[in-house]
């Protein structure tokens, strides 16, 4: 039989395959490490410094305030729109825009990925999709939902969502604003542009020139009332959630 001589070869493909899916592995793994300089963490995440007094910088708002970091972990420049109005430092800005929005109805379950199949391997990225942007029909549902809730003791009773600094509702001149790698903002937000109910998010894009007429991707990274819960429990429980 020809079989034996055969199966030299056929281990010597495997192992090529396998050698081949290794060196692809460890490029991509490369490639991740190159790109993030703290590889533990996001390329782009918020974190939390504390709750404290804010000198409100709009008619209506609380004079308490959420003191945020916004840190760029990847070894390229990104950009957000921030106040025109320069702050005590080049790292710091009185605002940053944000916008607040509605929480997902709770469907009762939990689920990684927001039930997004995934094959072998992908594991890691279900976070992803985890609670993503809401279109404008899940908006209106979400708030819908928060209308028609039975409330707890008055607390959310008519509480109406605040407008975040964008959209016409900044509170002052708009300027972008360039984060170099490894660099950070700090800013704050009023306490109410986060509750039970809803969230905000920080729209940034990736600092690179764009000479053709592609549109290119932009992000944002949110803040829940749990990210605070994380390292300031007892003083997210007594915060305000109106003015």
């Amino acid at each position: 039989m020809n079989l034996p001589r055969k199966t030299p070869f056929v281990a010597s493909c495997l192992l090529t395959s396998l050698l081949i899916a290794a060196g692809a592995g460890t490029k991509v793994a490369s490639s991740v490490e190159s790109f993030l300089i703290d590889p533990s963490k996001p390329y782009v995440y918020l974190e939390v410094d504390h709750l404290g007094p804010r000198k409100p910088l709009r008619d209506g708002e609380p004079d308490t305030g959420v003191w945020l970091r916004l840190r760029n972990n990847c070894t390229l420049p990104v950009v957000i729109i921030a106040s025109g109005v320069p702050a005590e430092s080049a790292d710091e800005a009185l605002w940053v825009e944000d916008e607040v929005v509605p929480n997902r109805p709770s469907t009762g379950t939990e689920s990684m990925g927001s039930g997004v199949g995934y094959q072998s391997g992908q594991e890691d990225l279900t976070d992803i999709f985890l609670s993503p942007n809401m279109n404008e029909a899940e908006v209106r549902g979400a708030e819908d939902a928060i209308k028609h809730r039975p409330q707890s003791a008055g607390r959310n009773e008519g509480v109406k969502r605040p407008h975040g600094y964008n959209d016409g509702y900044q509170p002052g001149p708009q300027m972008l604003k360039v984060i170099p790698s490894g660099g950070e903002v700090r800013f704050s937000v009023p306490v109410n542009h986060v509750s039970e109910t809803w969230h905000f998010e920080i729209p940034f894009r990736l600092a690179l020139p764009n000479k053709s007429r592609i549109r290119p991707p932009y992000s944002y990274v949110a803040c829940y009332q749990n990210d605070l819960k994380e390292n300031h429990g007892k003083a997210v429980e007594s915060m305000p959630t109106t003015h």
